[in-house]
């Protein structure tokens, strides 16, 4: 309880600032944090290793920010009352649009805290070897994790290192996609070296970094003459599918009604407090009449994918769908949504019938995984190559099992299983980079877009591979940051 309770003062503290904190604690400040004076001992590592983790709760880090990027799929409709979404689920976007500036902020405010403990904590003296590799290995993959989610929606960027802290070097030019994802790569595996392979509560560990490779390299592969990736796809997601310590869990939905403690699939997750209400992610999510924001809203053709399969009622609310409200039911009105339906993986209650906001909510899965390997397995060698980690994913959702599973096989059973979960746009952008998919002719069924937008998606190749940099980034740089192709 302690250390519960230490943990929500510093990611207060790090959300509100030093003065906020001083109010909360009542403490008079008696001098100054720098850079160079921050670091004395082991606490102070943890401390600044937190400030890593409690990113995640800003809401233009994850919940609004990451999130928004399904809807440019055939998955989800924006709904809500962001302006500035409509031009991105239709394509018709320009760099000034706030939504490309509000996640960019947020992910180098991650690398420059992770370069800050990648810059002074290996001369530390005054902490165990133990907690220094530990804190290493989550900055390491946190500055890998930020850079991920640059290079999904921009491709290239600048990498910024602790090479850059100590040079105070923070105008630079974007770097290559080649350069980037390689650079993504070196972070993980530094990060897989060092931390331990199972952690406390909360934090990464080997698995979560053995996950986010297999994610990378599968991405990586879907470039021309890249296919040796799927070697190394195959070999970092079989850390996870033949251990046990990151074995699935026995119910599908029981990924997602967890208050406290984490199942072992939960590789990345981002806590949640009914105290603090510090999720924007469940606001987002859930209908207005039952207390949420009403953001993000299935389309049918999602329903429709589903079929009989068991998780969609773990997935996505339909109208007459009964709902357990605290102690009591009531049966779901398709008319709250703007398409007739809500996804439900993010939204629980309290017992009196409220919004909870205890929940951990998954930022990747051993069953992504799963996935991810039967894929590049099926790439390799054909039909039914990835059966084995396919049905391992549908037997645990008491789907039946499949035979000889080929890619559209393989491709609806990523949309099913990780529907809700922001994975649907950026799968279809690379299945379409190889050819999979076409990913303007699966935009063009009436079922797959809002009403509103039928015959307005503008989705062009390979230009929306990608989307522009902010433009106020551009600005800023004085002409050192240059526009992606194809926005110039």
């Amino acid at each position: 309880m302690k250390n519960n309770s230490m943990l929500t003062v510093v990611l207060l503290c790090l959300l509100w600032g030093v003065s906020s904190c001083d109010d909360l604690l009542d403490i008079d400040v008696k001098g100054q944090y720098t850079e160079e004076n921050y670091f004395k001992n082991e606490q102070s590592v943890v401390d600044a290793v937190t400030g890593l983790y409690g990113i995640l709760i800003a809401e233009d880090f994850v919940a609004h920010g990451d999130y928004t990027w399904d809807i440019a799929s055939d998955d989800v409709y924006r709904a809500g009352d962001h302006s500035e979404d409509e031009a991105i689920e239709t394509f018709t976007f320009d760099a000034s649009n706030p939504q490309l500036s509000a996640g960019w902020t947020w992910k180098y405010e991650m690398v420059s805290r992770a370069n800050i403990i990648l810059t002074h904590v290996p001369a530390l003296a005054d902490i165990s070897q133990e907690i220094k590799d530990r804190s290493l290995g989550e900055a390491y993959f946190f500055r890998a994790f930020a850079n991920w989610w640059l290079y999904l929606p921009y491709g290239e960027f600048p990498l910024l290192t602790q090479e850059d802290v100590v040079n105070a070097n923070y105008n630079k030019p974007k770097a290559a996609i080649e350069e980037v994802l390689q650079a993504i790569e070196q972070d993980l595996q530094a990060a897989e070296k060092l931390l331990p392979p199972t952690s406390s509560a909360g934090r990464v560990n080997k698995g979560t970094a053995w996950a986010y490779l297999t994610q990378l390299y599968m991405h990586w592969s879907s470039y021309p003459d890249n296919e040796d990736k799927l070697d190394l796809a195959i070999q970092a997601g079989e850390h996870i599918t033949a251990n046990a310590m990151y074995g699935l869990a026995d119910n599908f939905q029981d990924n997602f009604r967890q208050k406290t403690t984490a199942l072992p699939e939960m590789l990345l997750y981002v806590t949640s407090s009914q105290a603090w209400r510090n999720s924007s992610t469940i606001y987002y999510f859930s209908p207005r009449t039952l207390g949420g924001w009403n953001f993000f809203h299935p389309m049918k053709n999602l329903f429709d994918a589903f079929g009989n399969d068991p998780r969609r009622l773990a997935t996505m609310w339909s109208d007459g769908d009964m709902i357990d409200v605290g102690n009591s039911e009531m049966r779901y009105d398709g008319n709250s949504s703007e398409t007739g339906y809500h996804f439900n993986k993010y939204t629980t209650f309290t017992p009196e019938g409220k919004l909870s906001f205890d929940l951990l909510i998954p930022l990747m899965r051993s069953s992504d995984v799963y996935l991810l390997v039967a894929e590049a397995k099926i790439r390799k060698s054909g039909a039914g190559a990835g059966d084995a980690e396919i049905n391992t994913v549908r037997r645990r959702a008491h789907a039946q099992p499949i035979s000889g599973a080929d890619k559209d096989d393989l491709i609806l059973e990523r949309r099913l299983e990780l529907a809700g979960e922001n994975r649907r746009f950026f799968d279809l952008i690379r299945w379409d980079r190889m050819g999979w998919v076409n990913v303007a002719e699966i935009l063009k069924n009436p079922d797959a877009v809002y009403h509103a937008d039928r015959n307005r998606i503008n989705f062009s190749r390979p230009k929306h591979y990608f989307f522009p940099l902010p433009q106020v980034e551009i600005d800023k740089s004085g002409g050192v940051l240059v526009q992606n192709q194809h926005y110039k």
